[in-house]
């Protein structure tokens, strides 16, 4: 189960990242243009807890007696990643900012990405 783990955050957090580096404006403007209305600012930021929760869950199986693998540690900068990302989107939603933001954790999501694949082989 663990490497199947691996390559879907190798997968998701690669295009993810790919995406958000290689055309941060256009991101930046799609998601501006979503978080325009209320209600998915509300939603991005239940998403965002959600995210965190799972990270947490997945920190504290760390510490179980299945603890102590590869793909935990990826799991949980995987979701703690993705709540950073959904908190700050919905609490700084100008271009200016989202721009940034999206270079950002495109680098860190390709970081992610390329970290995980290097730790396959180990699995």
């Amino acid at each position: 189960m663990g490497k199947l783990y691996i390559w879907f955050v190798v997968v998701v957090a690669g295009l993810a990242g790919l995406i958000r580096v290689l055309l941060p404006r256009r991101f930046a403007e799609l998601q501006m243009e979503k978080l325009r209305t209320v209600a998915f600012l509300a939603r991005a930021r239940f998403r965002g807890l959600l995210f965190l929760v799972v990270g947490l869950v997945f920190g504290s199986l760390y510490f179980s007696p299945w603890g102590h693998q590869a793909w935990i540690v990826s799991g949980t900068i995987f979701s703690v990643l993705s709540a950073a990302e959904c908190f700050l989107q919905a609490r700084f939603p100008s271009l200016d900012a989202l721009i940034f933001m999206s270079r950002f954790f495109g680098i860190l999501y390709t970081g992610l990405a390329a970290g995980s694949y290097l730790v396959l082989p180990r699995v």
